[in-house]
């Protein structure tokens, strides 16, 4: 007998929607996939008159980060995946940026220790190599994908500490073809932004606001230009981070459209947020690089997402409070980079489903599908199919979500005053219910440390897996 069954609700399939039962097997994974009315359980779980979606998967979050000496996000891994959790998200994406003196395989480990035990939804982490112990690091690569790791993070900005000039890039871009690994990077011009920065600060102006006018559109797409000639040259796929401006986009279409491998994302704050933000007497809470940037931006970003620019949506999350943040608003080179936002994802996504800018489809591509695929967990995760894990979301379409109250670990929200139309109303990983009506149902340590692939199949609108009428074993 199944274990549990959710049942009647409007499933968000690859293909499209469809009102069904879902079985779920005793081992949390998906057995069955039936009409309405066909499937029996221990535990029968109404879904009458709500969208079913597979258990968000976000690849760019930044938790229990130590970013220099005076700067660490204010998170664990059990309160920063907590408000994960009740946002919708059952898997994340981590970084492993090594600490001075360490290496990649150092930093990778250590980041094991900080999430085990902690973690409510599951996890995995990207390799990151930077200018630290870099020919060390170097040398670790080939040992990554043994450890189910299937990605390596890069930095071209901030040279001064973590990022890589081009030339070790193009060296690290070798090796991580060599070993089949996913290279993404933050793409940023260093010598942009040391002019721009050197501009501000001549003119005299440190602002909050001074930190847009120095990290420019140019800068970034300058850097996606860069960055994908040196992954042409190396044959081997890139993943440009959070594309902030229309010239970046730009870029990626354009690489996308002569064939190259380019995988791209935006985050919520560039769909949601523009530079008036910065004009606040409170500016500096938003803070974050690549910047959010004025609304001709915002709007190309939708019709980027729209046209298939991008693949994923993800929050770039950095949870930061206001005296972090208030403390160093003089000197806008000293703010610490970055938003609060995983909780918010998903709320802000099901919006966009309602005022027209996604459909279901699109939605459970860009929130689940896509980052799956991406970064080896697919088919796992990511989708409402026969034998995946049985992570759903259970949502309320008519419902809202008030986005100035948040459960991370901070006292303030970047999407304050923003009401998002629709609501998660329960997440499912694994086939346990973690978290129903904004409380969180499971102990510290839930959530499990997955292990990548290194196949990236190619994202695709119709995919089939094991749907309607069948039934698996679950392997």
């Amino acid at each position: 007998m199944l274990d549990t069954v959710i049942q009647g609700g409007l499933v968000v399939f690859p293909q499209g929607l469809c009102q069904a039962d879902l079985g779920i097997g005793a081992d949390g994974r998906f057995h069955s996939i039936s009409l309405p009315g066909e499937l029996t359980g221990k535990h029968v779980v109404s879904a009458e008159g709500l969208v079913v979606l597979p258990g968000g998967v976000d690849p760019h979050v930044h938790i229990d980060m130590q970013f220099s000496a005076i700067q660490k996000t204010t998170d664990d891994f059990f309160t920063g995946t907590m408000p994960a959790a009740l946002g919708g998200t059952t898997t994340l994406v981590e970084f492993a940026i090594p600490r001075a003196g360490e290496t990649t395989i150092d930093a990778l480990e250590r980041r094991y220790r900080e999430a085990s035990g902690k973690a409510v939804v599951d996890y995995n982490f990207h390799g990151c190599v930077v200018r630290d112990r870099f020919a060390a690091s170097l040398a670790q690569i080939a040992q990554l994908p043994a450890q189910g790791i299937s990605t390596v993070k890069l930095f071209s900005a901030y040279c001064d500490t973590i990022g890589l000039d081009l030339g070790q890039i193009q060296t690290v871009m070798e090796a991580c073809s060599a070993a089949d690994l996913l290279v993404l990077v933050h793409c940023e011009t260093e010598s942009l932004l040391q002019k721009g920065i050197a501009d501000c600060v001549a003119a005299g102006n440190l602002t909050p606001h001074a930190h847009l006018l120095s990290r420019t559109a140019l800068a970034e797409a300058d850097a996606v230009r860069s960055i994908c000639d040196l992954a042409a040259e190396a044959d081997l796929p890139v993943y440009i981070v959070h594309v902030s401006s229309a010239d970046g986009a730009a870029v990626v279409h354009e690489r996308r459209q002569r064939g190259q491998r380019v995988y791209a994302e935006t985050c919520t704050h560039y769909l949601y947020l523009d530079d008036e933000t910065y004009k606040r007497p409170d500016g500096e809470l938003w803070v974050c690089s690549p910047p959010i940037r004025a609304h001709n931006h915002q709007e190309a970003l939708w019709k980027a997402l729209a046209n298939g620019t991008f693949d994923v949506i993800s929050t770039d999350h950095n949870c930061f409070n206001r005296s972090q943040k208030a403390a160093r608003r003089d000197d806008f080179r000293l703010i610490p980079n970055g938003l609060p936002s995983v909780e918010f994802r998903t709320p802000l996504l099901l919006s966009a489903v309602h005022d027209g800018h996604l459909d279901w489809t699109e939605l459970a591509r860009f929130l689940s599908e896509a980052p799956a695929r991406i970064f080896g967990l697919w088919p796992r995760k990511g989708a409402i199919a026969v034998g995946s894990d049985a992570d759903l979301l259970l949502v309320d379409p008519a419902g809202e979500t008030d986005l100035s109250v948040s459960h991370m670990a901070t006292d303030y929200s970047p999407f304050e005053g923003i009401t998002a139309h629709g609501r998660v109303l329960q997440t499912w990983l694994r086939g346990v219910c973690i978290a129903r009506d904004g409380a969180l149902q499971v102990e510290p340590g839930y959530g499990s440390r997955l292990m990548a692939t290194r196949q990236r199949p190619s994202i695709s609108r119709s995919i089939v897996p094991s749907y309607m009428g069948r039934s698996g074993s679950g392997e």
